[in-house]
């Protein structure tokens, strides 16, 4: 049996046409924020959750035979909320997560962790946060504690940037300095004028380090891309 599949998109002055009479019906999909399942959200909640358990029954089997973990935190609602999320790196899979943060949210992970769990993990990765160092060390010494890659670039981005501004407020102000020792005449100056040709160096200079600053978070996205690929390819 052969089948031919056609996919097609109706223009403006169709898109709201009836597949049945053809005839135009404003009302016809139109997108609602309501829930259609009579009992609200809650209902709605509720088939998730039995969904789950259907697919997943033992969740808990997630946190066996972790190796390779990473512990981030992230705002939600303007800000206002947080929420701890363990990953694990060997499958690219959250395999925790938790209202809030800090010491405290973490702490409840490691404890819900068996023995044999706990001696699994070889390698966290994170930001620089102090309590992340603390709980590795309390609850797994044995394993190697670093600090994500993308902290790394950001904080490598920042100090780099501190150092092209301030080259570039120097090599500015020789540029000024060069252009007021060398005050250019009436008329237009000659292609070959000595004068102007260091007047326009110094400039180019100046505009190079202050262009530069583009350039340096280019190869910081590709060197975290081409980390991100090899980290993932390698394990």
């Amino acid at each position: 049996m052969k089948h031919i599949r056609i996919k097609a998109r109706p223009n403006k002055w169709h898109e709201n046409d009836c597949p049945f009479c053809h005839k135009s019906c404003p009302a016809y999909d139109k997108h609602s924020s309501r829930p259609t399942l009579g009992g609200g959200w809650e209902t709605v909640g509720r088939c998730v959750n039995r969904a789950l358990h259907d697919l997943e029954p033992e969740r808990s089997r997630r946190l066996d035979g972790l190796v390779n973990i990473g512990i981030d935190e992230t705002s939600y609602k303007k800000g206002h909320k947080y929420i701890a999320v363990i990953v694990n790196h060997d499958t690219n899979t959250v395999v925790w997560a938790s209202e809030g943060h800090g010491k405290s949210v973490l702490e409840k992970f490691y404890k819900q962790l068996t023995p044999e769990q706990l001696s699994s993990i070889k390698v966290v990765t994170g930001d620089g946060a102090k309590w992340i160092t603390e709980c590795v060390n309390e609850y797994t010494p044995d394993c190697a504690r670093c600090v994500d890659s993308f902290y790394v670039i950001e904080w490598a981005m920042t100090a780099h940037d501190e150092v092209r501004k301030d080259i570039w407020h120097d090599a500015y102000s020789e540029y000024k300095q060069i252009k007021k020792d060398n005050p250019c005449g009436k008329g237009r100056p000659k292609k070959d004028d000595p004068e102007l040709a260091i007047v326009k160096a110094a400039k180019a200079k100046a505009d190079e380090i202050k262009g530069s600053a583009y350039m340096i978070k280019v190869l910081c996205f590709l060197f975290d891309t081409k980390y991100h690929m090899h980290y993932i390819i390698s394990f």
